[in-house]
């Protein structure tokens, strides 16, 4: 059931392009759920795009199914992956660690 079916009205969203919106007043908090909102987003996006190369390649015979799974990047390629998961963490959490630094 439903929170709409159970009679609980969910909070009226932000309009298409607003980003003032608030919904806590915890400034952390909001830049928490933007953040977890973004990566929910990106990471589906992400994953049906995948899923659709891997399907292509399939059906092509360019790749057998469960190869993308099996795969360990080496070397450079695995330092490259690396430095770029890190970029992402930082880019993540840096709205979040400035308001704890302006919070004192």
């Amino acid at each position: 059931m439903s929170a709409q079916e159970a009679g609980d009205a969910l909070p009226e969203g932000p309009r298409a392009g607003d980003r003032n919106t608030t919904f806590t007043d915890d400034p952390v908090k909001e830049h928490l759920l933007r953040g977890l909102v973004t990566l929910a987003m990106e990471l589906s996006v992400t994953r049906e795009r995948v899923a659709t190369l891997e399907t292509l390649l399939v059906e092509n015979g360019l790749l057998e199914a469960g190869t993308a799974d099996a795969f360990q990047p080496a070397g450079e390629d695995a330092a490259a992956r690396a430095a770029n998961r890190e970029k992402l963490v930082a880019a993540i959490l840096a709205p979040v660690m400035e308001s704890l630094a302006k919070e004192g």
